[in-house]
C-alpha cells in the first residue's frame, strides 16, 4: 500500500502548480505556430501564479516544482517580447484586494489587507456602469520582504526557501532565482464590459505594453495611465460574450478541452480500475451526488 498525502494543503498547492505549468507549457511549445504580433489568453491571472510559488512545494520528489513553473513563465515572457505578443491573463472571478490598498495608500493608509475585496468595492460604487479600473503595475506587493531581501544572493535564498532541493538541480535553482527580480512587473485592471455584469480581472505583462519595469523596480505597486491598457480592453470587449460566456474565446476552447464527467465515468474510470486490477467503486456520498 502507498502512503497519500496527508496535508490537504499540500495535495491542493501541488495540483494547482502542476495545472498551471502544464498550461504554461502548451503555450510555449505551440508558440512557434502563433504569429508575431498576436494575442494570447491565459484563462486566470499571471501575478498570482508567479508570486506565490516562491518557496518549495512541501512534497518529497516535488520540491522543486514551483521553480519548474517559474522558469516556464519566465520563458514565456521572453519569447511574447521578442514575438511581440500580447499575453492577457483573463479572470472572471478574483479575490484580490490590491486596488483597494492602492486607493486608501493615496489617502495615506497604509492596509496590506482592507478586508474586503476589490469586487466588493466595485459592486458598490459602480454597479450599473461600465468601464474598466485604471491599472495598476504590481511588483513586490505579494512577495514576503524576507524572499526580496535575498535577490541578489540567489545560492542564500535556495537554501532557505527551497532547502530541499537535491544537489543536481542547486545551479539550475539558483539561476531560476537569479531571475525573478528582473522578470517584468504586471499589469492588472478590472474591467465590466458591460451594465450589471460581475467585474473581470485582467494581467498583462509590462513588457508587453511598452513598460520596461521589473518585479524588483514597482514596490509594492504604482498606478499607471489608462492609454497603455487601451488595446487590451478593446480586444477583452470585443470578445465579451454574456453573462456566461465573459471571453468568447476563453469559453470556445474550454469547451473543446474539458473532460465531462460523464466520460470519466463510463470511459476511464473502467480503464483505470483494469491497469490498476481493481474494482473502482465511488463511496455512498459521491453515488448520491452523481444518481
Amino acid at each position: 500500500m502507498l502512503k497519500g498525502i496527508s496535508d490537504d494543503r499540500v495535495s491542493v498547492d501541488f495540483e494547482r502548480i502542476l495545472r498551471d505549468l502544464i498550461e504554461m507549457e502548451i503555450i510555449n511549445e505551440n508558440l512557434e505556430d502563433i504569429q508575431d504580433g498576436s494575442i494570447v489568453l491565459v484563462d486566470g491571472n499571471l501575478y498570482g501564479r508567479f508570486t506565490h510559488v516562491m518557496e518549495q512545494l512541501q512534497l518529497g520528489g516535488w520540491h522543486h516544482l514551483p521553480l519548474m513553473l517559474l522558469e516556464s513563465m519566465q520563458r514565456l515572457f521572453r519569447r511574447c517580447v521578442e514575438r511581440k505578443i500580447m499575453l492577457i491573463g483573463v479572470s472572471k472571478f478574483s479575490k484580490t484586494r490590491v486596488l483597494t490598498s492602492a486607493l486608501l495608500a493615496e489617502k495615506g493608509v497604509n492596509l496590506a489587507d482592507p478586508g474586503y475585496l476589490d469586487v466588493e468595492l466595485l459592486y458598490r460604487w459602480r454597479t450599473g456602469y461600465t468601464g474598466y479600473t485604471t491599472p495598476l503595475l504590481l511588483g513586490e506587493y505579494a512577495i514576503q520582504k524576507g524572499m526580496s531581501d535575498k535577490y541578489d544572493s540567489p545560492d542564500e535564498y535556495r537554501r532557505q526557501y527551497f532547502r530541499d532541493i537535491g544537489p543536481s538541480r542547486e545551479r539550475w535553482a539558483n539561476q531560476v532565482i537569479e531571475e525573478i527580480p528582473s522578470s517584468p512587473a504586471i499589469a492588472m485592471f478590472h474591467i465590466i464590459p458591460k451594465e450589471h455584469h460581475q467585474p473581470m480581472r485582467i494581467d498583462v505583462p509590462a513588457c508587453c505594453i511598452g513598460i520596461r519595469k521589473k518585479i524588483r523596480d514597482v514596490t509594492p505597486f504604482e498606478f499607471i495611465d489608462h492609454s497603455a491598457t487601451e488595446p487590451v480592453v478593446k480586444q477583452l470587449c470585443d470578445d465579451f460574450g454574456g453573462r456566461d460566456v465573459h471571453n468568447a474565446l476563453l469559453y470556445v476552447v474550454d469547451r473543446e478541452v474539458r473532460l465531462q464527467g460523464r466520460t470519466v465515468d463510463t470511459v476511464y474510470r473502467s480503464v483505470l480500475g483494469k491497469e490498476l486490477g481493481v474494482t473502482l467503486e465511488y463511496d455512498r456520498s459521491s453515488r448520491r451526488f452523481l444518481g
